[in-house]
């Protein structure tokens, strides 16, 4: 029967009738931070499947938003955040690396931490204010600790929901309180329940991804869809969400494979990489067996990994989590140190990576699994093993449950973590 959605999601069918009203996840905040894509990505998937179950008539809302948390900063706090960051990424990785180490450590340093936050964020607790959520959803640690802090100082009394975004659960997430945090996988639950967080409170859900990837589009129709070949390999190359490191000598690597094959440079929303890359696939001979073509920002990433024989890039935490729910083997190239080191250990592990180290020898192991069509196989079959492509479905139909926990209208709040009682105070 057809159904329509109201402004609060609400349930209508066109025959007049209106089903009984399903639970309700009353108004949803989402924040994440614009570090790379990844956080926004799973933010906005989980936005589309809370949409999705409402068409279905299976939760209700009365208001759903996406905010950056860093667009809702002060610039300073933003450059140090964001800038320094993807700085320390293009010119020192090893100390990223470092301090990815030395800061993974549960609640530590949090009081220096928000205080520093609080001063920097008053752009998001005008957001918060106006918008007067229920729940909060977060994608990326920094809201999560941030909203935390507000909960435990008697500023606020929505619940909180934290999403990881990577295979290791990094000790900068560990928020207090917290109602729930949903993980990736049974190790990041172990690593949760070592930091005294019950079992109880964790959800395996994987890693939220477009709801788009739950029923892949079949290869010949995605490839003649975006006018790919049909008689050669295709090879997707993702420069990832902050575009950092060698992707134009890697790019300009590639073209060296001796395998027939279509190389699809996506470069996000970068023009600077997208204008070397441009610059190499132009002096790139006729001759040679690969062929190139050259995208920018797409949306349509899941119809571009259904077409791909095999993926080449980063392992950020959503690019992994959509190629094994797309069956793609990956060759990893230039793994950030820290957490994409720890995705690229769960894809070996899983056995549907390889691991190119250097540029000189990238093109010669792509091109080598390329040529073992028995291999590709078997790990495009490893990859689909353990995928969780309805990530995103299954946390918004866990927000359905989690929401009713509480005590609204009593005054107080019971902090699950630690027992602590805050009075609600909408007033940030």
């Amino acid at each position: 029967m057809k159904r329509s959605v109201d402004d609060i999601g609400a349930i209508h069918f066109f025959d007049g009738s209106r089903r009984p009203e399903p639970p309700s996840l009353g108004r949803v905040l989402l924040l994440t931070a614009s570090v790379g894509g990844g956080h926004t990505r799973a933010a906005e998937a989980i936005a589309a499947s809370i949409r999705s179950l409402a068409l279905d008539g299976l939760v209700r809302y009365d208001a759903l938003d996406v905010v950056d948390t860093l667009a809702c900063a002060a610039p300073w706090f933003r450059a140090a955040n964001r800038g320094t960051y993807l700085g320390l990424l293009a010119r020192a990785p090893a100390v990223v690396g470092w301090m990815y180490e030395r800061s993974d450590r549960a609640y530590h340093g949090v009081r220096l931490r928000w205080a520093t936050a609080h001063l920097g964020l008053a752009g998001l607790r005008q957001r918060i204010r106006a918008f007067a959520p229920d729940v909060i959803v977060s994608t990326h640690f920094l809201p999560s600790e941030y909203v935390a802090g507000l909960r435990r100082r008697g500023r606020l009394d929505a619940k909180l929901m934290t999403v990881v975004t990577d295979v290791h659960v990094h000790g900068l997430w560990l928020a207090d309180p917290c109602e729930r945090y949903f993980v990736a996988s049974d190790e990041g639950r172990r690593t949760l329940e070592s930091h005294d967080v019950g079992a109880d409170r964790i959800s395996v859900t994987g890693i939220p991804i477009d709801p788009a990837f739950v029923t892949p589009m079949e290869q010949s129709l995605a490839r003649q869809k975006h006018g790919l070949p049909l008689d050669r390999q295709v090879v997707l190359f993702t420069t990832g969400g902050a575009c950092v490191g060698p992707v134009v000598s890697l790019y300009s690597s590639l073209l060296s494979l001796t395998t027939p094959c279509e190389i699809v440079a996506v470069t996000g929303k970068s023009v600077v990489a997208r204008q070397g890359i441009e610059r190499v696939a132009a002096r790139h001979p006729g001759s040679s067996p690969v062929r190139t073509r050259v995208r920018g920002h797409s949306t349509s990433m899941h119809e571009l990994m259904a077409a791909a024989d095999l993926l080449v890039g980063k392992p950020g935490g959503l690019t992994s989590a959509e190629a094994r729910a797309s069956g793609l083997p990956m060759a990893i190239v230039h793994a950030v140190p820290g957490q994409e080191e720890h995705n690229a250990a769960a894809l070996l592990e899983a056995g549907c990576a390889i691991r190119c180290s250097s540029l000189s020898s990238a093109a010669w192991k792509i091109d080598r699994l390329l040529q073992q069509p028995s291999e590709h196989a078997r790990m495009a079959v490893q990859a689909k093993a353990g995928a969780k492509a309805a990530a995103g479905l299954a946390v918004a139909e866990s927000l359905a449950a989690t929401t009713r926990w509480g005590c609204e209208g009593s005054g107080l709040r019971t902090s699950p973590v630690r027992g602590a009682s805050m009075p609600v105070q909408r007033a940030i």
